[in-house]
């Protein structure tokens, strides 16, 4: 019984430091945000998304740190929703101008077969 105590024991302080890892790199790299936001303004970079500026290891570090279950910052804000919610955005922009472009290809393709048929 003890040892299975024991066990439990190092199981929580190893879930414990991990959370506070995790917390102390979101922080992290949420202060690199912003100091790339500050940076991108004074540089004339305004129109330019953060993601796109910064790439690299530093988004897959991000993510990584963003992990957990549940948000260690005291913030109650996570790293991971973020990076998800605008990598979402991004690819829904994506998909859509994939589709306009699939939309253009069915239209020539129907004006081929037509030109085609009048021969």
């Amino acid at each position: 019984m003890a040892y299975n105590l024991y066990q439990v024991q190092m199981s929580n302080a190893w879930a414990e430091r991990i959370q506070k890892e995790m917390a102390q790199a979101e922080k992290f790299w949420n202060q690199q945000v912003q100091n790339l936001e500050k940076a991108g303004a004074s540089a004339g970079r305004v129109g330019v998304p953060v993601g796109d500026i910064y790439v690299g290891e530093a988004i897959e570090v991000r993510s990584v740190a963003g992990s957990g279950a549940r948000s260690a910052a005291p913030t109650g804000f996570t790293s991971k929703t973020a990076f998800l919610r605008s990598r979402m955005e991004k690819l829904e922009a994506e998909l859509m101008a994939e589709r306009e472009s699939r939309r253009k290809v069915e239209e020539d393709l129907q004006q081929l077969r037509a030109s085609m048929k009048r021969r």
